[in-house]
C-alpha cells in the first residue's frame, strides 16, 4: 500500500508540473517545486503533495521566472538550429556540436531548477552550483536528461500509448533522480557543515 501511494503522489506531482509548465515561462518553477516534493517524500516527510508543490511553486516563481525564459529562449534557438540541421545538408561535424551542446544545455537546466528546489541562493550561485554538479556527474545528470527525452521519442512509434509512456518514466525519473539529489545534497552540506 505504501508503494501505491507513493506512486500516486509521483503521478499527482507530473500532473501537477505539466499543468503549471503550460505556460512555457513556468516550467522551471512548477519542476523546482516537483522535486522540491519529491525529495520531502524520499526523505519521510510526507508533505501533503498538492499544497507542498504549490507552496514551492509560489515560492520559487519569482526567483525562476527570469531563468525560465532563458531557458525557453535558449531552447528555441537550439530547436531552429536542429531544424537548419535536418533540412539542410549540414556537416556531421555540426550536427555532433550540435548535439553536444544540448545535452550541455539541458543538463545545466536540469541541475539549475533542481538546486533551486532545496537551496534559497542567488541565481548566480545556483547557475555555478549547477555547472559544477553537471561536471561531477555528467554521467548521472546525463541519464536523467536521456530518461527525459527518450520517452518522447519512443511515444512517436506508439502514439496511442505515449501518455502512459511518458507518465511511467516520469515517476520513474522523479524517484531515480529525487534519490540521487537527496543523497548528493546531504553530502555536500555535511561537508559544508550545514
Amino acid at each position: 500500500m505504501q508503494a501505491i501511494g507513493r506512486a500516486t503522489d509521483y503521478v499527482i506531482l507530473n500532473f501537477l508540473c505539466l499543468i503549471c509548465s503550460l505556460p512555457l515561462v513556468t516550467a522551471g518553477a512548477a519542476l523546482s517545486a516537483k522535486y522540491y516534493v519529491g525529495m520531502k517524500l524520499l526523505r519521510g516527510e510526507e508533505p501533503a503533495v498538492v499544497k507542498a508543490f504549490f507552496t514551492s511553486l509560489s515560492r520559487n516563481l519569482k526567483q525562476a521566472l527570469l531563468p525560465g525564459i532563458v531557458s525557453v529562449l535558449g531552447s528555441g534557438v537550439l530547436l531552429w538550429d536542429w531544424w537548419y540541421a535536418l533540412s539542410n545538408d549540414s556537416p556531421p561535424v555540426y550536427r555532433w556540436g550540435l548535439i553536444l551542446i544540448t545535452i550541455i544545455f539541458m543538463m545545466i537546466v536540469f541541475c539549475f531548477f533542481v538546486i533551486l528546489a532545496r537551496y534559497e541562493i542567488k541565481t548566480r550561485e545556483a547557475f555555478k552550483a549547477a555547472l559544477g554538479m553537471t561536471g561531477a556527474h555528467f554521467g548521472r545528470i546525463f541519464l536523467a536528461v536521456a530518461l527525459f527525452i527518450l520517452p518522447l521519442i519512443v511515444s512517436i512509434w506508439y502514439l496511442k500509448w505515449a501518455w502512459l509512456i511518458c507518465m511511467f518514466v516520469q515517476c520513474v525519473m522523479l524517484h531515480y533522480n529525487s534519490s540521487f539529489f537527496v543523497k548528493e545534497f546531504d553530502r555536500l552540506e555535511e561537508k559544508m557543515g550545514l
